[in-house]
């Protein structure tokens, strides 16, 4: 027969090894963003192409998150392509949001990945 001081043992056990396991994984990650962190490994764009406004807005606070979640030194740019229409005037809001986000067409995304500053040509 199964009483429920074992039950409640089984699930407390089950939490506690959830818990060990996230935080050996989130452990692991710290440590290897620290190691890599300042190795010369240059910089980092993340870059994101919405396809249209109705994603774009999610999309674009996800990547957000990310670069956030990464918190590499040198930070990590988040860079997304701006097609124009209702898009980029969602990216235009977002931009004003998240300071770290860089709207880029198609000559300043060349720019961008070839190592300059996209803004240079303006």
């Amino acid at each position: 027969m199964v009483f429920v001081s074992d039950v409640l043992r089984v699930i407390g056990y089950s939490l506690g090894a959830g818990l060990m396991i996230l935080g050996g994984v989130e452990l692991v990650r710290w440590l290897c963003f620290r190691l890599a962190r300042g190795r010369g490994a240059g910089e980092m764009i993340l870059l994101v192409r919405p396809t249209g406004p109705e994603d774009c807005e999610a999309l674009v606070r996800a990547a957000a998150l990310r670069v956030d979640w990464m918190d590499l030194r040198p930070p990590c740019r988040l860079a997304c392509i701006d097609p124009g229409g209702e898009t980029g005037a969602i990216l235009e809001r977002l931009e004003r949001q998240c300071h770290s986000l860089e709207r880029l067409g198609p000559e300043e995304l060349a720019r961008a990945l070839a190592g300059e500053s996209p803004k240079e040509g303006k």
